[in-house]
């Protein structure tokens, strides 16, 4: 348990009094704030002012409460030793503080204690656990700093997988607070999922490297090309990411590379994986698996700048607000990811062939151009790529 330093004599300056300190057992403060709440009611001690009876939800965290009044005295929590049992505890008279300074209390200790915890040495369980996370810190460096990337540390390179090709994955999480992923949680899904043991490497917050064996996410292609390689890939992170998105809440975003050797190219090929969940975040939001070779045209419509984007569309543009229209969005990805085919992009959208035909004629219409012509195409294709990035910013 930490108590935080000075905090203590920071508020009995601040209230103009002294500060009693006590420790109880977890099963005495409980008793006392169930006590107070099914006795006196005039003396609120859980967040705010009650209205009737107190709530279950109130009931069940009782240990929760930051401070307790009874009429005479007032208890401030400081810290909860769990393996204990034990609460540290502030007390003084009731009427030495206000209401206000009683908030204002417990928002000190509050946010002392948070900062306190976030300092605390972080203990690892096994030596792999550590190295793991030390080699996560080195790729962020690195990757901050791209000026050249370089083979993994001597001292960090002793992880024997990091010796032999392996295909590298990037998981960024964005879930909501209850909902956090913890690497540990996640290394045991995935590995339930590979069929083996894998390298996950923390990047920070909700962020991930995993390096997993070819042989298991390829299987025995038909076909030995990097076409294929590259289909099987994308089908095996359709399934990963329907297994992690059944288990937590919020959304993930995935990207994959083909085999590399992790102990030369870790740091290139992280980069590498996240500019691609970037610039598929950027334009293509509905989407969560980020493949680079599906972001090449996106790669360089993200380097141009933003002048010559906002030139480009005023030139050729006429009335982008078309793109607004989700139908007309989803007819014109559609129709440009399978190759301009109108029978198949019609299948695709459920909708009769003179329906698209239809759509097609009127985006022709509102902007100038025909997006079954190779040129218009091309330029209809930038076009759009470049309003959806620009009206972003």
């Amino acid at each position: 348990m930490m108590i935080i330093p000075g905090l203590k004599q920071q508020i009995e300056t601040v209230i103009g009094t002294t500060l009693d300190e006590y420790e109880v057992t977890i099963e005495e403060w409980e008793e006392s704030a169930a006590k107070l709440f099914d006795h006196n009611y005039d003396n609120p001690i859980y967040n705010g002012e009650h209205d009737g009876q107190p709530s279950e939800a109130k009931r069940d965290n009782f240990t929760e409460a930051r401070s307790l009044s009874t009429g005479e005295r007032i208890y401030f929590k400081v810290g909860v030793n769990a393996k204990e049992g034990n609460i540290i505890c502030w007390g003084c008279s009731t009427e030495a503080i206000t209401r206000e300074t009683k908030g204002l209390i417990e928002l000190l200790i509050l946010n002392n204690t948070e900062a306190s915890l976030e300092e605390a040495p972080v203990v690892y369980e096994s030596d792999r656990e550590q190295q793991l996370a030390e080699l996560g810190q080195w790729l962020v460096q690195q990757i901050n700093d791209p000026s050249e990337y370089e083979s993994v540390p001597a001292h960090l390179s002793t992880v024997a997988e990091l010796s032999t090709e392996k295909i590298p994955f990037l998981m960024q999480c964005e879930t909501p607070d209850a909902h956090r992923i913890r690497s540990k949680e996640l290394n045991k899904l995935l590995e339930s999922y590979f069929g083996e043991l894998i390298i996950l490497i923390p990047m920070g917050d909700q962020e991930w490297v995993f390096l997993a064996d070819e042989e298991i996410v390829m299987g025995e292609a038909e076909e030995d090309t990097v076409e294929a390689r590259k289909d099987l890939l994308n089908a095996f992170c359709l399934g990963l990411y329907e297994l992690v998105a059944s288990e937590w809440a919020g959304v993930f975003h995935l990207s994959a590379l083909l085999p590399c050797h992790p102990a030369t190219q870790l740091a290139p090929a992280t980069a590498l994986l996240q500019e691609s969940v970037q610039l598929g975040r950027a334009f293509h939001v509905a989407q969560h698996i980020h493949l680079p070779w599906n972001l090449q045209l996106e790669q360089v419509v993200a380097s141009i700048p933003q002048q010559q984007r906002h030139r480009f569309i005023k030139d050729t543009g006429k009335d982008t607000a078309i793109f607004n229209d989700s139908e007309t969005l989803t007819t014109l990805e559609t129709f440009f990811s399978l190759d301009c085919n109108v029978s198949e992009t019609a299948k695709r959208l459920f909708i009769h062939r003179n329906t698209l035909v239809y759509r097609l004629d009127k985006i022709k219409q509102e902007i100038g151009y025909d997006v079954r012509s190779f040129e218009s195409a091309v330029l209809v294709r930038l076009l759009l790529l470049m309003y959806k990035v620009t009206k972003k910013l």
